[in-house]
Protein backbone atom coordinates (compact mmCIF):
# COMPACT_ATOMS: atom_id res chain seq x y z
CA UNK A 1 0.00 0.00 0.00
CA UNK A 2 1.34 3.51 -0.99
CA UNK A 3 1.25 6.32 1.26
CA UNK A 4 1.91 10.06 0.79
CA UNK A 5 3.05 12.23 3.71
CA UNK A 6 1.79 15.34 4.26
CA UNK A 7 2.71 18.14 2.25
CA UNK A 8 3.43 21.41 3.33
CA UNK A 9 0.19 22.77 1.83
CA UNK A 10 -1.65 20.24 3.41
CA UNK A 11 -0.22 21.56 6.46
CA UNK A 12 -1.15 24.81 6.55
CA UNK A 13 -4.43 24.14 5.98
CA UNK A 14 -4.23 22.33 8.61
CA UNK A 15 -3.05 24.87 10.65
CA UNK A 16 -6.22 27.14 9.69
CA UNK A 17 -8.63 24.21 10.35
CA UNK A 18 -7.07 23.54 14.11
CA UNK A 19 -7.30 27.45 14.35
CA UNK A 20 -11.11 27.58 13.88
CA UNK A 21 -11.95 24.85 16.24
CA UNK A 22 -12.67 22.27 13.82
CA UNK A 23 -12.96 18.72 14.87
CA UNK A 24 -10.09 15.58 13.52
CA UNK A 25 -12.90 13.95 11.69
CA UNK A 26 -14.27 17.47 9.98
CA UNK A 27 -10.54 18.04 9.51
CA UNK A 28 -9.41 14.75 7.64
CA UNK A 29 -12.88 14.93 5.56
CA UNK A 30 -11.61 18.52 4.38
CA UNK A 31 -7.84 17.11 3.26
CA UNK A 32 -9.73 14.05 2.25
CA UNK A 33 -7.10 11.90 4.86
CA UNK A 34 -7.46 9.67 7.31
CA UNK A 35 -8.68 10.69 10.65
CA UNK A 36 -5.61 9.25 12.22
CA UNK A 37 -3.27 10.45 10.19
CA UNK A 38 -4.65 14.45 10.89
CA UNK A 39 -4.88 13.18 14.89
CA UNK A 40 -1.37 11.75 15.07
CA UNK A 41 0.10 15.08 13.26
CA UNK A 42 -1.71 17.17 15.57
CA UNK A 43 -0.08 14.80 18.43
CA UNK A 44 3.39 15.05 17.41
CA UNK A 45 3.90 18.83 16.19
CA UNK A 46 1.36 20.40 18.25
CA UNK A 47 2.86 23.62 20.25
CA UNK A 48 1.98 24.10 24.21
CA UNK A 49 1.99 28.04 23.97
CA UNK A 50 0.82 28.30 28.15
CA UNK A 51 -0.02 25.68 30.18
CA UNK A 52 -2.60 23.51 28.32
CA UNK A 53 -2.78 25.68 25.43
CA UNK A 54 -1.93 24.04 22.52
CA UNK A 55 -0.87 25.67 18.43
CA UNK A 56 0.03 23.91 15.43
CA UNK A 57 2.29 25.84 12.88
CA UNK A 58 2.82 24.12 9.74
CA UNK A 59 6.22 25.36 9.09
CA UNK A 60 7.15 23.92 12.33
CA UNK A 61 5.88 20.62 11.57
CA UNK A 62 7.09 20.50 8.40
CA UNK A 63 10.99 21.18 9.82
CA UNK A 64 10.30 18.52 12.54
CA UNK A 65 9.13 16.03 9.97
CA UNK A 66 11.78 16.52 7.70
CA UNK A 67 14.27 16.39 10.54
CA UNK A 68 12.70 12.90 11.74
CA UNK A 69 12.96 11.26 8.44
CA UNK A 70 16.49 11.75 8.43
CA UNK A 71 16.47 8.89 10.80
CA UNK A 72 13.97 6.54 9.90
CA UNK A 73 16.19 4.32 7.71
CA UNK A 74 18.05 1.39 9.47
CA UNK A 75 21.70 2.22 10.79
CA UNK A 76 24.67 0.79 9.77
CA UNK A 77 26.29 -0.95 12.29
CA UNK A 78 30.00 -2.94 11.71
CA UNK A 79 33.31 -3.31 13.10
CA UNK A 80 36.06 -2.65 12.14
CA UNK A 81 37.20 -6.21 12.05
CA UNK A 82 34.29 -7.02 9.10
CA UNK A 83 34.89 -3.45 7.24
CA UNK A 84 38.47 -4.72 6.84
CA UNK A 85 37.38 -8.15 5.84
CA UNK A 86 35.15 -6.41 2.86
CA UNK A 87 37.51 -4.90 1.66
CA UNK A 88 40.11 -6.95 1.52
CA UNK A 89 38.05 -9.46 -0.32
CA UNK A 90 36.50 -6.96 -2.82
CA UNK A 91 40.74 -5.74 -3.25
CA UNK A 92 40.96 -9.99 -4.01
CA UNK A 93 37.91 -9.18 -6.88
CA UNK A 94 35.63 -11.01 -4.91
CA UNK A 95 31.69 -9.71 -6.04
CA UNK A 96 29.69 -8.56 -2.37
CA UNK A 97 27.59 -12.27 -3.30
CA UNK A 98 30.22 -14.33 -2.77
CA UNK A 99 31.96 -11.77 0.45
CA UNK A 100 28.10 -12.65 1.92
CA UNK A 101 27.65 -16.47 1.37
CA UNK A 102 31.15 -17.52 2.06
CA UNK A 103 31.39 -19.32 5.41
CA UNK A 104 33.88 -17.56 7.54
CA UNK A 105 34.27 -16.68 11.57
CA UNK A 106 32.79 -13.28 11.33
CA UNK A 107 29.10 -12.34 11.09
CA UNK A 108 29.00 -10.31 7.44
CA UNK A 109 26.12 -8.44 6.36
CA UNK A 110 23.76 -9.68 3.05
CA UNK A 111 25.20 -9.38 -0.26
CA UNK A 112 22.65 -6.24 -0.93
CA UNK A 113 23.79 -4.35 2.31
CA UNK A 114 27.52 -4.41 1.19
CA UNK A 115 26.70 -2.80 -2.26
CA UNK A 116 24.58 -0.25 0.10
CA UNK A 117 27.85 0.46 1.95
CA UNK A 118 29.65 0.69 -0.87
CA UNK A 119 27.51 3.05 -2.17
CA UNK A 120 26.87 4.85 0.51
CA UNK A 121 31.04 5.54 0.97
CA UNK A 122 31.00 3.14 4.47
CA UNK A 123 33.34 0.93 2.46
CA UNK A 124 36.23 1.88 0.14
CA UNK A 125 34.99 5.00 0.47
CA UNK A 126 32.78 4.38 -2.80
CA UNK A 127 35.29 3.43 -4.99
CA UNK A 128 33.10 1.48 -7.55
CA UNK A 129 36.39 0.43 -9.49
CA UNK A 130 36.19 -2.39 -6.75
CA UNK A 131 33.17 -3.77 -8.15
CA UNK A 132 33.93 -5.60 -10.95
CA UNK A 133 31.24 -4.67 -13.22
CA UNK A 134 32.16 -1.04 -11.52
CA UNK A 135 28.39 -0.80 -10.26
CA UNK A 136 25.16 0.61 -11.23
CA UNK A 137 24.69 4.26 -11.55
CA UNK A 138 22.30 6.04 -8.59
CA UNK A 139 21.45 9.34 -9.98
CA UNK A 140 18.97 10.96 -8.67
CA UNK A 141 15.45 11.18 -11.01
CA UNK A 142 16.27 13.80 -13.54
CA UNK A 143 13.21 16.53 -13.75
CA UNK A 144 10.39 15.06 -15.51
CA UNK A 145 11.32 11.34 -15.79
CA UNK A 146 9.31 10.61 -12.53
CA UNK A 147 6.13 8.58 -13.43
CA UNK A 148 4.09 8.79 -16.58
CA UNK A 149 3.97 11.41 -19.07
CA UNK A 150 0.39 10.58 -20.30
CA UNK A 151 -2.51 7.47 -20.67
CA UNK A 152 -0.54 4.23 -19.19
CA UNK A 153 -0.35 1.21 -21.60
CA UNK A 154 -2.87 -0.65 -19.54
CA UNK A 155 -5.21 1.76 -20.77
CA UNK A 156 -4.76 0.83 -24.15
CA UNK A 157 -7.51 -0.87 -26.10
CA UNK A 158 -7.41 -4.69 -25.47
CA UNK A 159 -8.07 -5.32 -29.27
CA UNK A 160 -4.18 -3.68 -30.22
CA UNK A 161 -2.89 -6.61 -28.87
CA UNK A 162 -4.39 -9.10 -31.64
CA UNK A 163 -2.55 -7.09 -34.11
CA UNK A 164 -5.62 -7.46 -36.56
CA UNK A 165 -5.86 -3.98 -37.04
CA UNK A 166 -4.31 -1.53 -38.98
CA UNK A 167 -2.97 1.65 -37.60
CA UNK A 168 -1.14 1.10 -34.46
CA UNK A 169 2.75 2.60 -34.06
CA UNK A 170 5.16 1.89 -31.92
CA UNK A 171 8.42 4.78 -31.57
CA UNK A 172 11.52 4.70 -30.06
CA UNK A 173 14.73 6.49 -30.60
CA UNK A 174 18.12 4.79 -31.90
CA UNK A 175 20.48 6.49 -29.88
CA UNK A 176 24.46 6.38 -30.82
CA UNK A 177 27.31 5.43 -28.48
CA UNK A 178 28.25 7.93 -25.48
CA UNK A 179 30.66 10.53 -26.56
CA UNK A 180 29.24 9.96 -30.66
CA UNK A 181 27.87 12.57 -31.48
CA UNK A 182 24.62 14.27 -31.38
CA UNK A 183 23.06 12.39 -34.16
CA UNK A 184 19.84 10.28 -33.28
CA UNK A 185 17.46 7.98 -35.25
CA UNK A 186 13.60 8.14 -34.09
CA UNK A 187 12.05 4.49 -35.71
CA UNK A 188 8.53 3.94 -35.89
CA UNK A 189 6.85 0.37 -36.69
CA UNK A 190 3.31 -0.32 -37.32
CA UNK A 191 2.07 -3.66 -35.52
CA UNK A 192 -0.20 -5.40 -37.69
CA UNK A 193 2.28 -4.96 -40.92
CA UNK A 194 6.20 -4.69 -38.84
CA UNK A 195 6.23 -1.65 -41.61
CA UNK A 196 9.24 0.33 -40.26
CA UNK A 197 10.10 3.87 -40.79
CA UNK A 198 13.27 5.74 -39.45
CA UNK A 199 14.55 8.94 -39.44
CA UNK A 200 17.54 11.26 -38.78
CA UNK A 201 17.13 14.29 -36.30
CA UNK A 202 20.02 16.29 -35.29
CA UNK A 203 19.51 15.59 -31.32
CA UNK A 204 17.48 14.06 -29.22
CA UNK A 205 15.31 17.01 -27.76
CA UNK A 206 11.74 16.79 -27.36
CA UNK A 207 11.52 19.17 -30.44
CA UNK A 208 13.45 17.63 -33.13
CA UNK A 209 11.65 14.63 -32.01
CA UNK A 210 8.44 16.19 -32.04
CA UNK A 211 8.61 17.60 -35.49
CA UNK A 212 10.09 14.09 -36.91
CA UNK A 213 7.01 12.08 -35.88
CA UNK A 214 4.29 14.47 -37.08
CA UNK A 215 5.84 15.14 -40.42
CA UNK A 216 6.41 11.75 -41.02
CA UNK A 217 3.06 10.14 -39.84
CA UNK A 218 1.20 12.99 -41.40
CA UNK A 219 2.48 12.45 -44.69
CA UNK A 220 -0.03 9.01 -44.69
CA UNK A 221 -3.65 9.19 -45.31
CA UNK A 222 -5.85 9.49 -42.78
CA UNK A 223 -6.26 6.61 -40.70
CA UNK A 224 -3.12 5.43 -40.68
CA UNK A 225 -2.27 6.31 -36.80
CA UNK A 226 -4.74 5.70 -34.79
CA UNK A 227 -2.67 4.96 -31.61
CA UNK A 228 0.98 5.69 -30.43
CA UNK A 229 2.99 3.66 -27.91
CA UNK A 230 6.45 4.54 -26.77
CA UNK A 231 8.45 4.55 -23.41
CA UNK A 232 8.54 7.67 -20.82
CA UNK A 233 12.02 8.93 -22.36
CA UNK A 234 11.84 12.99 -21.66
CA UNK A 235 12.01 13.29 -25.83
CA UNK A 236 8.65 12.39 -26.25
CA UNK A 237 7.34 15.09 -23.58
CA UNK A 238 5.65 16.88 -26.63
CA UNK A 239 3.17 13.62 -26.60
CA UNK A 240 0.27 15.92 -26.16
CA UNK A 241 1.18 18.01 -29.41
CA UNK A 242 1.66 15.28 -31.41
CA UNK A 243 -1.66 13.63 -30.18
CA UNK A 244 -3.33 16.70 -31.51
CA UNK A 245 -1.46 17.19 -34.76
CA UNK A 246 -1.72 13.62 -35.68
CA UNK A 247 -5.55 13.43 -33.86
CA UNK A 248 -4.46 10.28 -32.59
CA UNK A 249 -3.63 8.68 -28.82
CA UNK A 250 -0.73 7.74 -26.88
CA UNK A 251 0.19 5.62 -24.60
CA UNK A 252 3.51 4.90 -22.20
CA UNK A 253 4.76 1.78 -21.46
CA UNK A 254 5.94 0.61 -18.10
CA UNK A 255 8.98 1.52 -16.84
CA UNK A 256 11.83 -0.88 -17.75
CA UNK A 257 8.91 -2.90 -19.55
CA UNK A 258 10.64 -2.59 -23.24
CA UNK A 259 8.84 -5.59 -24.21
CA UNK A 260 5.27 -3.77 -24.31
CA UNK A 261 6.60 -2.32 -27.44
CA UNK A 262 8.65 -5.34 -28.86
CA UNK A 263 7.72 -4.61 -32.87
CA UNK A 264 9.48 -1.87 -32.40
CA UNK A 265 12.69 -2.96 -30.13
CA UNK A 266 13.05 -6.43 -32.55
CA UNK A 267 13.54 -4.03 -35.49
CA UNK A 268 15.93 -1.75 -33.70
CA UNK A 269 17.80 -4.87 -33.55
CA UNK A 270 18.14 -5.23 -37.04
CA UNK A 271 18.65 -1.96 -37.60
CA UNK A 272 21.93 -2.15 -35.77
CA UNK A 273 23.18 -4.71 -38.61
CA UNK A 274 24.13 -1.65 -40.15
CA UNK A 275 24.38 0.63 -37.39
CA UNK A 276 26.26 -0.77 -34.59
CA UNK A 277 26.48 0.09 -30.98
CA UNK A 278 28.73 2.70 -30.49
CA UNK A 279 28.83 4.15 -33.81
CA UNK A 280 28.08 7.66 -34.38
CA UNK A 281 25.09 8.93 -36.12
CA UNK A 282 26.06 12.74 -36.92
CA UNK A 283 27.17 11.61 -40.02
CA UNK A 284 24.73 9.04 -41.62
CA UNK A 285 23.23 10.54 -44.95
CA UNK A 286 19.62 10.34 -45.37
CA UNK A 287 19.48 8.08 -48.50
CA UNK A 288 21.50 5.47 -46.79
CA UNK A 289 19.31 5.04 -43.86
CA UNK A 290 16.71 4.83 -46.38
CA UNK A 291 18.34 2.31 -47.97
CA UNK A 292 19.05 0.00 -45.44
CA UNK A 293 15.75 0.52 -43.85
CA UNK A 294 14.35 -0.14 -47.09
CA UNK A 295 16.25 -3.51 -46.81
CA UNK A 296 14.57 -4.62 -44.04
CA UNK A 297 11.00 -3.61 -45.21
CA UNK A 298 11.59 -6.01 -48.10
CA UNK A 299 12.54 -8.93 -46.29
CA UNK A 300 9.57 -11.76 -46.19
CA UNK A 301 8.99 -12.40 -42.70
CA UNK A 302 7.83 -16.03 -41.49
CA UNK A 303 5.25 -13.96 -38.88
CA UNK A 304 3.75 -12.72 -42.05
CA UNK A 305 3.20 -15.83 -43.55
CA UNK A 306 6.57 -15.30 -45.75
CA UNK A 307 5.19 -11.83 -47.18
CA UNK A 308 6.93 -8.74 -46.77
CA UNK A 309 6.19 -5.65 -44.79
CA UNK A 310 6.55 -3.17 -47.49
CA UNK A 311 3.92 -5.05 -49.21
CA UNK A 312 1.51 -5.39 -46.83
CA UNK A 313 2.02 -1.88 -46.11
CA UNK A 314 0.96 -0.93 -49.42
CA UNK A 315 -2.17 -2.60 -49.27
CA UNK A 316 -3.34 -1.32 -45.97
CA UNK A 317 -2.65 3.04 -47.54
CA UNK A 318 -4.63 1.29 -50.88
CA UNK A 319 -7.72 0.02 -48.49
CA UNK A 320 -7.76 3.42 -46.79
CA UNK A 321 -7.54 5.28 -50.25
CA UNK A 322 -10.28 3.15 -51.53
CA UNK A 323 -12.46 4.16 -48.40
CA UNK A 324 -11.94 7.68 -48.69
Amino acid sequence: MSYNHLSIDERSCLQFYYVQGLSVRKISKLLNRSPSTISREIRRNCWQLVRGVFYYYATTAQRKAKRRKRFCHRGTYFNEEVKAYIEQKLASTWSPEQIANTPCNLKLPSASTIYRLIYEKYIVNGNLKYLRRKGKSREQNKPGRKGKRGKSIRKRPKHIYNRKEFGHWEIDPVQPGTGKGNGCFVSMAERKTRYYIVVKVENRTAEAVKNAVIKTLKSFPQGTVKTITTDNGTEFSKWKEIEDELKTKMYFTDPYCAWQKGTNENLNGLLREFYPKGRSLARVSAKTLANNVAKINNRPKKVLNFHTPADLFEQELDKLLHLT
